[in-house]
């Protein structure tokens, strides 16, 4: 394996790490998880099945989704898609354990560490457009669709973003009645994030220069 590689590999599996553990964050904050998350939460919540579990199972869904989709314009390589899958659900899950302690009260705290997820999510997901390996499978997916419909990217994105927290509230009325995992900061993380992953981006060019082999 090229050294470039396993510095990217490297990069790819952090980014995961911080990304499961500002998710996992977002969960004690109480104010509703990001909307990629929210389904698997919320179904976390009613099964006896864990968050990483489900949000395996999820993601491997929406694999298959982009091979109907695309057909033989599917690359085979995408497949790989699902060890990243079952690499960043068992961080969920170690993620979960080390907040599981962690108490929030008072709205103003909760805001705080909402707002601190969405660092923590974005500072992955820009870990991962850097090493630029493998999409996430929901972004993936995205992107299949966007192919597909002609339709551009980011509405593409905002589409399936909503379409994900509406389900979100219809599994969460069907099994509890009330909203659980969907509150105001799953909005705000629906906005922000992406905002702070476009502010990280030019501050990490350093690893630009480390995958060329070029001092940082």
């Amino acid at each position: 394996m090229k050294q470039d590689t396993a510095i990217r590999i490297t990069v790819m599996i952090l980014g995961l790490f911080i990304m499961s553990l500002g998710i996992a964050v977002s969960t004690k904050a109480g104010l509703g998880t990001t909307p990629i998350s929210c389904v698997p939460y919320v179904l976390s919540q009613g099964f006896p099945l864990s968050f990483g579990t489900f949000t395996f199972l999820m993601n491997c869904l929406f694999v298959v989704f982009q091979y109907f989709l695309l057909k033989e314009k599917f690359e085979t390589y995408q497949w790989l898609q699902i060890p990243l899958i079952f690499v960043f659900s068992i961080f969920t899950d170690l993620a979960m354990i080390l907040v599981g302690d962690l108490v929030i009260t008072g709205y103003v705290f909760q805001w705080i560490f909402c707002l601190m997820s969405c660092v923590l999510v974005a500072f992955g997901i820009a870990l991962l457009l850097k090493a630029n390996l493998l999409m996430m499978a929901g972004d993936a997916l995205v992107r299949a669709l966007s192919l597909v419909s002609k339709i551009q990217f980011g509405y593409t994105k905002v589409g399936f973003d909503s379409t994900m927290v509406m389900t979100a509230v219809v599994i969460s009325w069907i099994l509890f009645a009330d909203l659980v995992g969907v509150r105001e900061g799953t909005i705000v993380a629906a906005v922000l994030v992406g905002l702070i992953v476009k502010f990280f981006i030019p501050k990490l060019g350093c690893l630009d220069r480390i995958f060329t082999e070029k001092t940082c």
